[in-house]
């Protein structure tokens, strides 16, 4: 054997199950943990990328503590609170398509194009008010397939009948998390579609300063104790808030992955196997000082460690970002078969995997080379016998 690491690479085929073993649950642990703070980071993202399109107070009117229908006499007072930009009412509710077993939310804004033109890659602005224009995601269009014909898509309405729009546009693909299920319409045809025939579901507020938002989301409740008043920075934190906890929660899950990673540290690190202790008396008595035989034990060690957390690590990126992490995101999305799917953002939270990286390597490296050392600084004959 020409070199050191000649000599590390046919110890590391001698000992081939027991780190193939090691590197299996290396490989394992890594993929996921990171797999959990890959979706958990995307997620966050993808929140606070597509907050910069909510509106800045969002009102609900609640009606013996549930969601009731707001009017226009509730929001017409609202333009006088100096500060206030806009007051826009919403119609929006649930649509089932029967073919796909589907369920789409239908809003309707008039006008909409200041909401959801952020959102839109291939808005229409200027399509005649005739041909009545609508927005969706790219989830949807295989389900509105059916009920189309050309450019135009055909909806039941709740009393009878069809109302028939032509399709503007498509959401990006970044927002997806917010509007991968969302359908954006004329507030008349969607209170056709919807049977609402007055009122709004909610409303937007949007105000000229946003460091005056908390100052005039507390006059409007001050003034209508019976809306339910939220600000984007409030929404924003209870998203993040919910992805925290059921982070956490799902973390929890793993603390077997833990504990199954601590044994082995701990068989790792309460000594050698006789066959190892006996390689190093050999090493010992062929001449091999002790750094020659830590530096091999390190070898060795960083090949199954590295080894396993960089396969581990790939292997989240494509379970993640390749395949939309299937099963595991639904612990942090919810799942339901009735709504259409969406596509997580790629986003690296590279602080986290570094913390990663030195919470399970060097500990591994370390569990390696203590007991190893111990062996190497014994006498020859000593570790043989």
């Amino acid at each position: 054997m020409k070199t050191l690491f000649d000599y590390t690479l046919h110890s590391f085929n001698r000992f081939g199950r027991k780190n193939m073993v090691t590197g299996l649950i290396f490989t394992a642990l890594v993929w996921l943990l990171s797999s959990a703070l890959m979706i958990t980071h995307a997620l966050k993202q993808a929140v606070l990328h597509t907050s910069a399109s909510l509106p800045h107070i969002t009102l609900t009117q609640l009606q013996g503590g549930r969601p009731g229908l707001l009017s226009e006499a509730t929001l017409e007072p609202l333009w006088a609170i100096r500060g206030v930009g806009m007051v826009q009412g919403r119609v929006w509710g649930l649509h089932y398509f029967e073919i796909d077993n589907v369920y789409a939310s239908i809003v309707g804004v008039e006008p909409y194009v200041e909401n959801y033109n952020a959102l839109s890659s291939a808005f229409a602005a200027t399509l005649p008010q005739a041909n009545l224009p609508m927005l969706t995601s790219t989830a949807l269009l295989p389900i509105l397939q059916p009920y189309r014909s050309q450019d135009k898509i055909s909806f039941l309405r709740h009393g009878g009948g069809f109302e028939t729009l032509a399709l503007a546009g498509t959401f990006d693909a970044e927002y997806s998390l917010f509007s991968n299920d969302v359908i954006v319409m004329p507030v008349a045809q969607a209170r056709a579609i919807l049977g609402i025939q007055s009122g709004f579901t909610d409303a937007f507020v949007h105000v000229a300063n946003s460091d005056e938002v908390a100052t005039i989301a507390r006059k409007i409740k001050e003034a209508n104790p019976t809306l339910r008043v939220l600000t984007k920075e409030e929404m924003i934190q209870g998203y993040l808030r919910l992805y925290d906890y059921k982070s956490g929660w799902f973390l929890g899950l793993m603390l077997i992955c833990f504990f199954t990673f601590a044994m082995l540290l701990y068989d790792k690190a309460s000594g050698l196997s006789s066959q190892e202790r006996k390689e190093i008396g050999l090493l010992k008595a062929l001449g091999w000082e002790t750094s020659h035989i830590l530096r091999h034990k390190l070898t060795e060690a960083a090949l199954v460690s590295m080894g396993g957390f960089f396969a581990g690590l790939t292997l989240a990126v494509w379970y993640v970002f390749g395949l939309d992490a299937p099963l595991l995101r639904h612990l942090f999305t919810g799942y339901s078969a009735l709504k259409a799917s969406f596509s997580l953002p790629f986003h690296l939270d590279a602080p986290l995997l570094a913390l990663l990286f030195f919470g399970t390597v060097p500990l591994y490296l370390a569990a390696c080379i203590v007991p190893a050392w111990k062996a190497s600084i014994e006498e020859a004959g000593e570790i043989m016998r």
